[in-house]
């Protein structure tokens, strides 16, 4: 378990001090896929950091499994962070060694016998999908090869705990979506709780069970995924789970709007269609943000409201009867 009590981070630079995390409180249970997203510049990498100590915090407490990192001496600090692995969005491979040897790198540093290092490096590759690339050298594999070489490296110390700062943000969206798999694969199958730093809400969405949203330095909100997705509760986690889709409508700022929430009706299911013949009214859909996921619809609709209020009460009654959350929003969205 890692857990922050009133962690603050201060950088000092030539302009003046610069905070990038105030009174963080957080904790991650074992086991579990622990998001944390933000914008850029939100504080997200800085916290991932101090999770262990690469970067020290200025105030507050680090712990982890109630051993308070703060308080142990250099040694005992390079012990617990074996506890930690870590992967990056630019990979951090060494170019002049193949897969296998890359992922014994951390073994040889350990000090373990090479043979067992190179047994343990071509299991982990293989755990990855990679045991036809043990020796191709980074320049040999692909962005999505890369970063699953990163990720075995990162497990070969056995890690309770693996820390992924932005790791499939330099990815296209099919190559992401196989990292992401591949992380919950080792979750569930090693037991191994995963960090995942991100701006992208897709990625929390697909493999997240809990997430925090960071703001100027700020822990803004945290929760259930599920929870969080569906009633976000601030400006920014609004505007993460639901983005604006380009520039408003200049006459949507008189209209009365609603936002829809689905949360797991059925993906083949016509909501909107049906509602239209059962309230007999047209809809104006201004935005969308919904997924299928597992044949289950999940995700936020904004329309605009119909003037009538007798129309606008059947509206209401037919979202309620079929389970449709829904709340009304200012011209903005928010």
């Amino acid at each position: 378990m890692i857990r922050f009590e009133s962690v603050s981070k201060v950088f000092k630079t030539s302009a003046g001090e610069v905070t990038a995390l105030s009174d963080i409180n957080l904790t991650i249970e074992d086991g579990c896929i622990y998001g944390i997203i933000g914008l850029s510049g939100a504080g997200k990498s800085t916290l991932v950091r101090c999770m262990n100590l690469l970067e020290r915090p200025t105030e507050g407490s680090v712990y982890l499994d109630d051993v308070n990192l703060m308080s142990l001496k250099p040694k005992e600090l390079r012990l617990a962070r074996r506890k930690m692995g870590m992967i990056f969005q630019q990979f951090n491979l060494l170019e002049q060694r193949d897969a296998l040897s890359n992922v014994c790198y951390p073994l040889e540093i350990a000090g373990v016998d090479k043979k067992k290092a190179r047994e343990k490096a071509k299991s982990l590759l293989e755990l990855v999908g990679l045991e036809d690339r043990l020796h191709n050298y980074p320049a040999q594999l692909s962005g999505g090869q890369k970063q699953r070489v990163a990720i075995a490296r990162a497990l070969a110390s056995d890690p309770k705990i693996l820390l992924c700062d932005e790791a499939t943000s330099a990815l296209d969206p099919n190559t992401t979506s196989a990292i992401l798999d591949l992380l919950k694969k080792i979750n569930k199958e090693l037991g191994v709780t995963v960090v995942v730093i991100t701006h992208e809400m897709r990625v929390v969405e697909q493999i997240c069970d809990q997430v925090a949203v960071i703001d100027r330095g700020c822990l803004v909100e945290s929760g259930p995924v599920r929870d969080v997705f569906m009633k976000p509760k601030s400006t920014v986690t609004r505007n993460l789970v639901f983005p604006r889709q380009g520039k408003s409508p200049s006459n949507i700022e008189n209209q009365r709007l609603m936002r829809l929430t689905f949360d797991g009706q059925s993906s083949e299911e016509p909501v909107i269609a049906n509602l239209i013949l059962a309230c007999e009214t047209t809809v104006n859909i201004l935005g969308a943000s919904t997924e299928n996921i597992g044949g289950k619809a999940y995700g936020q609709m904004l329309i605009a409201l119909p003037s009538d209020e007798f129309v606008l009460a059947r509206v209401k009654g037919y979202l309620s009867e079929v389970g449709v959350s829904y709340e009304e929003v200012s011209g903005d969205g928010n």
